[in-house]
């Protein structure tokens, strides 16, 4: 049976914290505290009341919450009207509803998946060395 990445697989609700790493398969709601770093090529999705004060590496990000560090993601981020981010952020998109707050540097890039085996070094052609030397 093939599993749906966009399936809730699992939570943490409010009044719990985690001090430490987060490492999650699929999509993950927060609305507790994480202190530490986040890591999944799936979906965090972070509740109103949920915080994380750290590194979050992720294939997307939904941010209903409170953020403090930085912000990596794949596939992009989503800040709802709710949410207050103190981070730097980087993504190929990002959506800010009105009413979200965010206060860091934002770097509209491609990010390599985990999956992928990151960058790779690109060999100029023949042609462009020779036209380069001409």
């Amino acid at each position: 049976m093939a599993r749906n990445s966009d399936a809730l697989n699992g939570f943490l609700d409010p009044g719990c914290t985690i001090r430490g790493d987060l490492e999650f398969e699929s999509s993950f709601r927060l609305d507790g505290t994480v202190e530490g770093v986040v890591r999944s090529s799936a979906q965090l999705l972070i509740g109103e009341s949920g915080t994380v004060e750290g590194e979050i590496e992720v294939g997307r990000c939904v941010v209903g919450g409170t953020v403090r560090g930085s912000i990596r993601a794949s596939e992009g981020v989503q800040l709802l009207a709710t949410a207050k981010v103190w981070a730097d952020i980087h993504a190929p998109t990002l959506v800010m509803e009105e009413g979200a707050f965010l206060e860091g540097q934002v770097a509209m890039e491609k990010i390599a998946s985990r999956k992928s085996g990151g960058p790779r070094e690109v060999q100029p052609s023949k042609a462009a060395s020779k036209a380069a030397t001409s």
